[in-house]
């Protein structure tokens, strides 16, 4: 799961999204497992820009963002 290779959800502080990447601001970037998460059969590529991990999906990137913001709460959704 996406979520355990970010750090998990009390790692994830926002979680946004554009177009094509979502978007996650992580309280500690050094505990994202960054291969696991590139490895991920969902995941095209992941990226850091400025203080943001940005992943890109292969596919579906509403729908996994939706999964997320239900799995994470209103504390980092936005």
């Amino acid at each position: 799961m996406i979520l355990r290779e970010v750090g998990g959800r009390e790692n994830v502080t926002r979680l946004t999204h554009c177009f094509v990447r979502l978007r996650f601001r992580l309280r500690d970037p050094a505990a994202a497992d960054i291969d696991a998460l590139s490895a991920h059969p969902l995941v095209a590529f992941t990226v850091w820009q400025a203080d943001e991990l940005h992943v890109a999906p292969r596919r579906d990137l509403f729908g996994l963002f939706a999964s997320l913001r239900d799995a994470l709460g209103d504390t980092a959704a936005s």
